[in-house]
Protein backbone atom coordinates (compact mmCIF):
# COMPACT_ATOMS: atom_id res chain seq x y z
CA UNK A 1 0.00 0.00 0.00
CA UNK A 2 1.23 3.67 -0.65
CA UNK A 3 0.84 6.15 0.90
CA UNK A 4 1.90 10.17 -0.14
CA UNK A 5 0.88 12.61 2.49
CA UNK A 6 0.95 15.92 2.28
CA UNK A 7 2.40 18.05 5.23
CA UNK A 8 -0.88 20.15 5.61
CA UNK A 9 -4.25 18.76 6.64
CA UNK A 10 -6.02 21.19 4.37
CA UNK A 11 -4.45 19.09 1.31
CA UNK A 12 -5.20 15.85 -0.49
CA UNK A 13 -3.02 13.12 0.11
CA UNK A 14 -2.84 9.80 -1.76
CA UNK A 15 -3.46 6.52 -0.76
CA UNK A 16 -3.72 3.24 -2.71
CA UNK A 17 -3.80 -0.44 -2.17
CA UNK A 18 -2.73 -2.26 -5.57
CA UNK A 19 -2.81 -5.71 -4.19
CA UNK A 20 -6.12 -5.22 -2.45
CA UNK A 21 -7.71 -3.13 -5.91
CA UNK A 22 -6.29 -6.09 -7.79
CA UNK A 23 -7.95 -8.65 -5.40
CA UNK A 24 -11.35 -7.09 -5.81
CA UNK A 25 -11.21 -6.76 -9.78
CA UNK A 26 -9.55 -10.64 -9.51
CA UNK A 27 -12.34 -12.66 -7.24
CA UNK A 28 -14.39 -15.66 -8.41
CA UNK A 29 -17.20 -14.06 -9.79
CA UNK A 30 -14.14 -12.95 -12.97
CA UNK A 31 -13.33 -16.11 -13.48
CA UNK A 32 -11.65 -16.70 -16.78
CA UNK A 33 -11.23 -12.16 -16.98
CA UNK A 34 -9.55 -11.43 -13.68
CA UNK A 35 -8.44 -7.82 -14.07
CA UNK A 36 -5.06 -6.66 -13.09
CA UNK A 37 -4.99 -2.97 -11.34
CA UNK A 38 -2.05 -0.64 -12.48
CA UNK A 39 -0.61 2.48 -10.94
CA UNK A 40 0.72 5.21 -13.29
CA UNK A 41 3.09 7.46 -10.88
CA UNK A 42 1.29 9.75 -8.31
CA UNK A 43 0.90 13.53 -9.51
CA UNK A 44 0.43 16.68 -7.80
CA UNK A 45 -1.46 19.16 -8.86
CA UNK A 46 -2.01 22.92 -7.07
CA UNK A 47 -5.08 23.87 -6.77
CA UNK A 48 -6.55 25.82 -3.78
CA UNK A 49 -9.69 26.38 -5.38
CA UNK A 50 -10.41 22.72 -5.49
CA UNK A 51 -9.32 21.38 -2.28
CA UNK A 52 -12.60 21.44 -1.46
CA UNK A 53 -15.67 20.39 -3.68
CA UNK A 54 -18.88 22.42 -2.79
CA UNK A 55 -20.55 22.21 -6.34
CA UNK A 56 -21.04 21.74 -9.56
CA UNK A 57 -18.68 24.70 -10.88
CA UNK A 58 -15.67 22.98 -8.91
CA UNK A 59 -16.65 19.56 -10.00
CA UNK A 60 -16.61 20.34 -13.78
CA UNK A 61 -13.38 22.32 -12.61
CA UNK A 62 -11.50 19.23 -11.43
CA UNK A 63 -12.85 16.84 -14.23
CA UNK A 64 -11.23 19.67 -16.50
CA UNK A 65 -7.74 19.27 -15.17
CA UNK A 66 -7.80 15.60 -15.40
CA UNK A 67 -4.71 14.95 -17.42
CA UNK A 68 -5.02 11.61 -18.72
CA UNK A 69 -7.96 10.74 -21.76
CA UNK A 70 -9.86 7.54 -21.42
CA UNK A 71 -9.01 4.52 -21.00
CA UNK A 72 -6.84 5.82 -18.58
CA UNK A 73 -8.69 6.60 -15.36
CA UNK A 74 -8.37 9.66 -13.25
CA UNK A 75 -8.33 9.66 -9.35
CA UNK A 76 -8.05 12.84 -7.41
CA UNK A 77 -7.31 13.19 -3.97
CA UNK A 78 -8.73 16.14 -1.75
CA UNK A 79 -9.76 17.41 1.69
CA UNK A 80 -13.51 17.10 1.45
CA UNK A 81 -16.37 16.07 -0.97
CA UNK A 82 -19.29 18.18 -0.03
CA UNK A 83 -21.29 17.98 -3.67
CA UNK A 84 -21.46 15.49 -6.36
CA UNK A 85 -23.63 15.18 -9.57
CA UNK A 86 -22.25 12.65 -11.30
CA UNK A 87 -23.91 9.13 -9.88
CA UNK A 88 -27.71 8.22 -9.05
CA UNK A 89 -27.18 8.46 -5.36
CA UNK A 90 -24.18 9.57 -3.82
CA UNK A 91 -23.09 8.31 -0.35
CA UNK A 92 -23.67 10.89 2.16
CA UNK A 93 -22.50 9.83 6.13
CA UNK A 94 -22.99 13.12 8.38
CA UNK A 95 -23.22 15.36 5.79
CA UNK A 96 -20.23 14.22 3.67
CA UNK A 97 -19.76 12.52 0.58
CA UNK A 98 -16.33 9.87 1.02
CA UNK A 99 -16.46 9.70 -2.85
CA UNK A 100 -17.84 11.09 -6.52
CA UNK A 101 -17.20 9.46 -9.76
CA UNK A 102 -18.69 9.56 -13.44
CA UNK A 103 -21.19 7.35 -14.19
CA UNK A 104 -20.15 6.10 -16.81
CA UNK A 105 -16.32 8.04 -17.24
CA UNK A 106 -13.16 7.96 -16.17
CA UNK A 107 -12.64 10.45 -13.71
CA UNK A 108 -13.38 9.93 -9.72
CA UNK A 109 -12.63 12.29 -6.34
CA UNK A 110 -12.16 10.92 -2.89
CA UNK A 111 -11.57 12.26 0.56
CA UNK A 112 -8.20 11.49 1.52
CA UNK A 113 -9.10 10.63 4.85
CA UNK A 114 -11.80 8.23 3.77
CA UNK A 115 -9.11 6.70 1.38
CA UNK A 116 -7.00 6.05 4.10
CA UNK A 117 -9.36 4.37 5.96
CA UNK A 118 -10.34 2.30 3.61
CA UNK A 119 -8.10 2.48 0.18
CA UNK A 120 -9.20 -0.69 -2.04
CA UNK A 121 -12.87 -0.95 -1.12
CA UNK A 122 -13.74 3.27 -1.55
CA UNK A 123 -11.45 3.22 -4.25
CA UNK A 124 -12.89 0.10 -5.94
CA UNK A 125 -16.69 1.26 -5.52
CA UNK A 126 -15.77 5.39 -7.54
CA UNK A 127 -13.90 3.23 -10.22
CA UNK A 128 -16.99 0.60 -10.53
CA UNK A 129 -19.28 3.71 -11.22
CA UNK A 130 -16.61 4.85 -13.61
CA UNK A 131 -17.37 1.08 -14.77
CA UNK A 132 -21.06 1.84 -15.66
CA UNK A 133 -21.74 -0.31 -11.72
CA UNK A 134 -24.95 1.44 -9.94
CA UNK A 135 -25.13 1.90 -6.30
CA UNK A 136 -26.67 -1.48 -5.08
CA UNK A 137 -28.69 -1.86 -1.48
CA UNK A 138 -29.18 -5.98 -2.00
CA UNK A 139 -26.21 -7.40 -0.16
CA UNK A 140 -23.91 -5.09 2.40
CA UNK A 141 -20.79 -7.16 1.74
CA UNK A 142 -21.17 -6.15 -2.13
CA UNK A 143 -18.38 -3.28 -3.43
CA UNK A 144 -21.23 -1.07 -4.89
CA UNK A 145 -23.37 -1.20 -1.63
CA UNK A 146 -23.86 2.19 0.00
CA UNK A 147 -22.66 2.14 2.79
CA UNK A 148 -19.26 2.85 3.89
CA UNK A 149 -17.04 1.35 4.15
CA UNK A 150 -17.87 -1.00 1.39
CA UNK A 151 -17.93 -4.81 0.65
CA UNK A 152 -15.41 -6.18 -1.36
CA UNK A 153 -17.89 -9.03 -3.23
CA UNK A 154 -18.83 -8.19 -6.72
CA UNK A 155 -21.92 -10.43 -8.99
CA UNK A 156 -21.48 -12.01 -11.86
CA UNK A 157 -23.99 -9.61 -13.59
CA UNK A 158 -21.99 -6.64 -12.57
CA UNK A 159 -18.58 -8.36 -13.90
CA UNK A 160 -20.84 -8.67 -17.07
CA UNK A 161 -20.80 -5.24 -17.08
CA UNK A 162 -17.53 -4.34 -16.33
CA UNK A 163 -16.06 -6.33 -18.79
CA UNK A 164 -17.90 -3.98 -21.55
CA UNK A 165 -16.35 -1.32 -20.24
CA UNK A 166 -13.86 0.63 -22.67
CA UNK A 167 -12.32 1.55 -19.63
CA UNK A 168 -11.23 -2.06 -19.58
CA UNK A 169 -7.56 -3.13 -21.97
CA UNK A 170 -6.14 -5.87 -23.39
CA UNK A 171 -2.21 -6.09 -22.95
CA UNK A 172 -0.26 -7.95 -25.49
CA UNK A 173 -0.70 -11.11 -23.63
CA UNK A 174 -4.67 -11.12 -23.60
CA UNK A 175 -4.76 -10.56 -19.93
CA UNK A 176 -6.81 -7.41 -18.86
CA UNK A 177 -5.89 -4.61 -16.99
CA UNK A 178 -7.60 -1.16 -16.12
CA UNK A 179 -5.15 1.79 -15.71
CA UNK A 180 -5.11 4.59 -12.62
CA UNK A 181 -3.42 7.78 -12.68
CA UNK A 182 -3.68 8.92 -8.58
CA UNK A 183 -3.42 12.82 -8.52
CA UNK A 184 -3.24 14.98 -5.23
CA UNK A 185 -4.84 18.26 -5.27
CA UNK A 186 -2.76 20.47 -3.12
CA UNK A 187 -2.77 24.37 -2.02
CA UNK A 188 0.69 25.16 -2.67
CA UNK A 189 4.05 23.43 -3.96
CA UNK A 190 4.96 23.32 -0.31
CA UNK A 191 1.53 20.76 0.73
CA UNK A 192 3.80 18.24 -0.45
CA UNK A 193 6.13 16.59 2.14
CA UNK A 194 7.54 13.63 -0.09
CA UNK A 195 9.24 15.34 -2.81
CA UNK A 196 6.98 14.86 -6.04
CA UNK A 197 7.02 17.23 -8.33
CA UNK A 198 4.06 19.40 -8.35
CA UNK A 199 1.94 20.06 -11.63
CA UNK A 200 0.60 24.09 -11.66
CA UNK A 201 -3.17 24.15 -12.44
CA UNK A 202 -3.48 23.93 -16.03
CA UNK A 203 -6.01 27.04 -17.51
CA UNK A 204 -9.09 25.99 -16.96
CA UNK A 205 -11.34 25.53 -20.23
Amino acid sequence: MLALSSATAEAGFITIDQAGMSAIFSQPSFSHTPIDIRFNPPQIIVDPGLLDINNRAQERALVDLAPDPAPTVDAFFVDQVNFCSFEDEPVRINGSVHGCAQLPGHVFVEESASAELSPATLMGHELGHNLNLKHTLADAGNLMNFLFPHGRMLTEEQVAIILQSPLVQTGPTGRKFIQITPIAIVATSESNSRGTKPMPSPGRR
